[in-house]
């Protein structure tokens, strides 16, 4: 093994808590040096500028998280089309693929608060233009990575930086009228439905026809990852969302001989912001906004 030089940082113990040693060694070269990192283009780094934004650097979090117990139930039962989707927003806390969702929430949860922690050891007051990608390693290994640009103003500083998945240039829309993104919000639901002779039966028919049970699959997955999406919305005090991101994935597996289950992940990914000045309108046509408050719904 090659001797390590005095003037190289040597690995430093980690216990997986925290930023990593790298991300940590990382921060302490950004706060030395006199440049700015940044993934803005120029019309962003302009369009922040005008309202009082400046890039300090880029920041990221990631993390490899291992779902190896993903839950059981697959709504079997005996009948012409007698089975149910069991889904991960069911009371019971081990069915329907809890553990699995509880699993995906934390590596998006971990690398989004890593990104933060890095974005405040910058003294940033936000970060924008977050990416947020997942890649398979094999088995039940997936990374979680984040991607984005720290920014700071000379106005009063945020008790903890803001994070958004919008440009900059949406960013100063959104403030140019009268509006503040206060964090990401995600919801993730999944859930399975065992074939039972109904869904076989219409899946094979020659004709054109609904399969029920696959509507109602996808259709409880979107229901229970918009719920899932909203509440954590609430949590970073938005009033709205704007929607950056809604997937969907299905797959089938066969764990026996005549018994075949689908499977259903949906996932949610938005920016919730808040208001400061109640005159404002909606920034741009472009931006898909949920509202929060079921009432204005009911009412309107």
């Amino acid at each position: 093994m090659a001797p390590v030089s005095a003037d190289q940082p040597r690995p430093v113990p980690w216990d997986g808590h925290g930023l990593p040693p790298q991300a940590q060694l990382r921060m302490e070269r950004a706060a030395r040096s006199k440049v700015a990192g940044s993934l803005l283009s120029a019309p962003e780094a302009a369009a922040l500028a005008a309202v009082g934004f400046s890039p300090v650097g880029e920041v990221m979090g990631c993390i490899v998280q291992h779902a190896g117990w993903a839950g059981y139930g697959c709504g079997y039962a005996y009948g012409w089309n007698a089975s149910r989707t069991v889904s991960s927003g069911s009371a019971t806390s081990w069915a329907g693929l809890t553990p699995y969702v509880k699993a995906v929430y934390e590596g998006w949860h971990t690398a989004l608060r890593r990104l933060v922690q890095e974005a405040t050891a910058l003294g940033a007051d936000g970060v924008v233009g977050i990416r947020l990608s997942e890649t398979h390693l094999g088995g039940s290994n997936r990374e979680f990575l984040a991607l984005g640009t720290a920014v700071r103003t000379d106005a009063a500083t945020a008790t903890r930086p803001f994070t958004t998945d919008l440009s900059g240039s949406d960013v100063s829309k959104l403030l140019h009228a009268g509006w503040v993104p206060t964090g990401i919000a995600i919801g993730i639901a999944a859930g399975v439905r065992h074939d039972d002779y109904g869904v076989r039966n219409q899946t094979s028919t020659w004709g054109n026809t609904q399969v029920d049970g696959y509507t109602d699959l996808v259709n409880t997955v979107r229901h229970d990852a918009r719920d899932q999406f909203e509440r954590r919305a609430r949590e970073h005090g938005g009033e709205t969302v704007m929607v950056s991101s809604m997937k969907l994935r299905v797959w089938e597996n066969e764990p026996s001989d005549n018994h075949r289950d689908h499977y259903a992940e949906a996932l949610f990914i938005g920016t919730t912001a808040t208001s400061f000045h109640r005159g404002a309108v909606a920034p741009t046509r472009s931006l898909s906004i949920l509202p929060l408050d079921r009432t204005r719904e009911t009412a309107s």
